[in-house]
């Protein structure tokens, strides 16, 4: 719990705007999964399903979305000896809540990470990304990261949300404060500089979601990782193609073959 002030009615309104998935109540997954549980969390109960017995393989997918968009991941895992674990984030699917702050998507993450772990990879998508950096920052315990679209600063989030609404930003991060949730310490490069673990970074240069040169900055900052820029697949697309997947598989696996 935070001892901060709680925020104004119309700050908090703004940070539950920023909070709340638009959508991911959808979309269910089209494979046919060895099992599905709920998981305990910090964040509440979190739907997760697995397939496979090997070292797992977590899949995190983005904001306002579900397990469902990392489906083309889970077959060349499993072929490569992997179990691997996909969940719904908090607020998102099947699993509690409505609304989820970073910190809450990091714990889920890690929790699931721990009951499945120590996990062998990790593939995440968009807002996924740094949600399992600061879940990783924390203890995670995993070998190797694929990120693909990654944002890198959740501050220009804010920033753009108090400027449209016409309010200081510093009033809408102490706000989020009021939540327990410290703004400054979300920004993907500034995690990234804390760990050491192998990491891929694959960004399409015609992402209009999320500008490849985040992608690029937080490669930047992140000891021993590799950035792969890519072309004509979009912010979505990029989680279908075989190209993507097969080096994404590949990745997770190098330490193992």
């Amino acid at each position: 719990m935070s001892d901060a002030a709680p925020a104004p009615p119309e700050l908090d309104d703004l940070v539950l705007e920023i909070i709340t998935p638009r959508l991911g109540r959808s979309a269910p997954s089209a494979l046919a999964w060895e099992a599905q549980e709920l998981v305990a969390t910090r964040a509440g109960e979190v739907a997760v399903w697995h397939s496979g017995t090997g070292p797992a393989v977590l899949l995190v997918h983005g904001w306002s979305s579900t397990h469902a968009d990392m489906d083309y991941f889970v077959a060349p895992l499993l072929q490569r000896g992997f179990r691997v674990v996909a969940l719904d984030l908090p607020a998102h699917g099947l699993s509690d809540g409505a609304t989820a702050t970073m910190p809450e998507l990091s714990a889920a993450i890690a929790d699931v990470g721990s009951r499945f772990g120590p996990a062998a990879g990790l593939v995440a998508h968009s807002f996924g990304c740094p949600a399992s950096a600061l879940a990783i920052a924390g203890g995670l315990a995993v070998e190797r990261v694929v990120f693909v679209a990654t944002p890198a600063y959740y501050g220009k989030l804010v920033d753009a949300t108090a400027a449209r609404a016409g309010v200081e930003t510093a009033a809408l991060v102490a706000a989020f404060a009021a939540r327990g949730v410290d703004v400054a310490a979300l920004d993907l490069p500034k995690l990234a500089g804390s760990l050491a673990l192998p990491a891929l970074i694959l960004h399409s240069e015609d992402d209009r979601i999320v500008d490849v040169r985040f992608g690029e900055e937080v490669a930047r900052a992140w000891a021993g990782s590799t950035f792969v820029r890519l072309s004509g697949l979009g912010h979505s697309r990029i989680l279908r193609d075989p190209g993507v997947v097969a080096r994404a598989a590949a990745f997770i696996a190098e330490t193992r073959q």
